[in-house]
C-alpha cells in the first residue's frame, strides 16, 4: 500500500495571524491619522478599505488551511481524494489502466502532473514545487508498474 498526501504551507499560526494583522492595521491607521492631522482627512476611509480588504484576505487564506489531496495505491485500485475550498471530489481508476503523466513547459520547470485512465486526467501535486512533483512522477510510475 502506497499513500501520498500533501496539504498547502500554512506558516502562520492563528496567534501569528492575528499578531501580522493588528501589527499592520494599527500601522495602517496610524499613519492614516498622523495625515489626517496634517488636514489630509479624506486618507482615513480609504485605510479603512485597507484594513477591511487585509481582514477579507487573511479570511480567505484561513478558509483554505483544510485543503488537501490525497492518493493511494492498494491492490489493483488507485484512489484520488482532494478537498479544495468548499468542493470535496473522489476519483477511482484501476492500477492496470493508470497511467502518470508529466507535461514540463521547460525542462524541469512548469511542471503538471497527473494520473489518467479511460481518457480522464486528473492533476495532482497542486501543493509541491517543480522538484517534488518530478519525484512523486517517478515513485508512481515504479509503484503503477509494480
Amino acid at each position: 500500500m502506497f499513500v501520498f498526501r500533501s496539504r498547502p504551507n500554512l506558516s502562520l499560526t492563528r496567534t501569528q495571524e492575528r499578531l501580522a494583522f493588528w501589527s499592520l492595521a494599527a500601522l495602517c491607521f496610524a499613519t492614516a491619522i498622523g495625515f489626517a492631522l496634517l488636514g489630509y482627512w479624506l486618507i482615513l476611509p480609504f485605510a479603512g478599505l485597507e484594513i477591511g480588504l487585509l481582514a477579507w484576505a487573511f479570511e480567505a487564506l484561513r478558509s483554505r488551511e483544510g485543503d488537501y489531496e490525497s492518493l493511494t495505491i492498494d491492490g489493483d485500485s488507485v484512489v484520488l481524494e482532494w478537498h479544495a475550498g468548499t468542493h470535496v471530489q473522489r476519483r477511482e481508476m484501476n492500477r492496470q489502466w493508470a497511467r502518470v503523466v508529466c507535461d514540463c513547459r521547460t525542462p524541469g520547470r512548469d511542471c503538471r502532473l497527473s494520473v489518467s485512465s479511460h481518457g480522464r486526467a486528473t492533476e495532482v501535486g497542486h501543493y509541491l514545487n517543480d522538484e517534488a512533483r518530478l519525484q512523486l512522477a517517478a515513485t508512481l510510475r515504479s509503484k503503477l508498474q509494480a
